[in-house]
């Protein structure tokens, strides 16, 4: 009967320690850019325009969407349109530890794929996947507004 307990007792502690793992941050460089040297977060759209070719239909604009802040960090995207087309998300600001390290590759693929912010949450990263979308729209509204 005490050895009972004990393996009761055990296996609960095992359980809550795998069910209240957090995994290690991801190094990629690819992703998580240092943010631009500002004095305070940006809280509406900037859009700003690159060096453009004469054929306005191909000029490349790039727009910087609000910063958006959950309780796991903030997030803060800059879009890089070619045309019409979106040719890359870039992070501007970023959690730097939790679940967002894995999700935030996912939504930047998913965005480029989708061509609009209207894209699916990453489960176990909600919050940063609703400010992710949330300021990849206001970088998006930030474009259709020039």
């Amino acid at each position: 009967m005490k050895r009972t307990i004990f393996v009761v007792a055990l296996s609960v502690a095992g359980f809550i320690a795998v069910w209240r793992f957090e995994p290690g941050p991801v190094h990629n460089t690819a992703v998580a850019q240092a943010p631009p040297s500002v004095s305070a977060p940006s809280t509406a759209p900037a859009p700003s325009t690159a060096p453009s070719t004469s054929d306005s239909t191909n000029a490349t604009v790039t727009t910087q969407g609000t910063a958006e802040s959950s309780n796991y960090g903030t997030v803060q995207v800059q879009v890089t349109f070619t045309g019409s087309r979106m040719t890359a998300v870039t992070l501007l600001q970023a959690p730097d530890d939790g679940r967002a390290l894995t999700a935030l590759p996912r939504l930047q693929e998913e965005a480029i794929k989708a061509q609009s912010a209207d894209i699916d949450t990453v489960t176990g990263a909600t919050e940063t996947s609703e400010s992710y979308k949330t300021s990849l729209q206001a970088a998006i509204d930030a474009r259709g507004s020039r």
